[in-house]
């Protein structure tokens, strides 16, 4: 059972919810003033974020942020549940790091599968500690950021979108293993995504760019996909 933290102002799409989810435990919030209030300081846990777009108080997406800053943690999944169906409003939820973008009324399959898509992900990339780090690279998974550590002890912020900082952690998850782009779409933008291996290629030709001053690489697997390794390993 995992615990969800939904914020819908709707109470017949709550009782919705509530009957596809059934098997998990959903607190629920109305608004974003109350979600705030309830979570601010309490370092509540959850493992998963499901968030209304439209809300009495204001933009769900724009406040996605400072929810998973009052949690205590900038990587517990979020979908976004929304009534507006429009390129922008996804490109919006995406860009402060959304994990996922449902149109209203969601069906319940699919719903299913995406909520279970991304429970399996944080579960598979939860860590005993915070930081990761693979030769001169460092992963602070709490605070969303990375950095290229010198041998005299000099630090190189990088300044990563939160789809790169994601790809980067997944490469990083497993050092060597080949990724293919059909699991990286699954694990980074979910399932039943429509996403080009065009829009993969990108991100990954941006991340490489942001890390070439680093001792670490990403590697094209021909026909397979890509890979993180030390730079000069065969």
């Amino acid at each position: 059972m995992a615990r969800i933290l939904c914020i819908e102002d709707s109470r017949e799409f709550q009782i919705y919810l509530s009957s596809i989810l059934r098997e998990h435990n959903i607190t629920f919030f109305g608004s974003l003033v109350d979600v705030l209030r309830a979570v601010e300081g309490a370092r509540s846990s959850f493992d998963l974020i499901l968030l209304d777009a439209s809300l009495p108080d204001g933009n769900g997406i724009k406040i996605l942020p400072k929810i998973r800053e009052a949690l205590g943690s900038q990587h517990v999944p979020c979908i976004v549940i929304s009534s507006d169906s429009d390129t922008l409003s996804k490109v919006a939820a995406f860009g402060v790091g959304a994990d996922d973008y449902i149109t209203k009324p969601p069906d319940s399959t699919e719903l299913r599968a995406r909520v279970d898509a991304k429970l399996r992900w944080s579960a598979s990339m939860a860590q005993d500690v915070s930081v990761v780090n693979f030769e001169d690279i460092s992963i602070d998974i709490d605070r969303m950021s990375v950095e290229i550590l010198s041998s005299t002890g000099g630090r190189q912020v990088l300044n990563l979108t939160p789809l790169e900082f994601k790809i980067l952690r997944l490469l990083l998850s497993r050092p060597g293993q080949v990724f293919s782009r059909d699991l990286i779409i699954e694990r980074i933008w979910g399932l039943g995504k429509y996403v080009t291996e065009r829009t993969i290629d990108a991100h990954i030709s941006h991340l490489r760019s942001k890390i070439e001053s680093s001792r670490v690489q990403v590697e094209t697997v021909l026909s397979a996909g890509y890979k993180i390794s030390k730079i000069g390993n065969p």
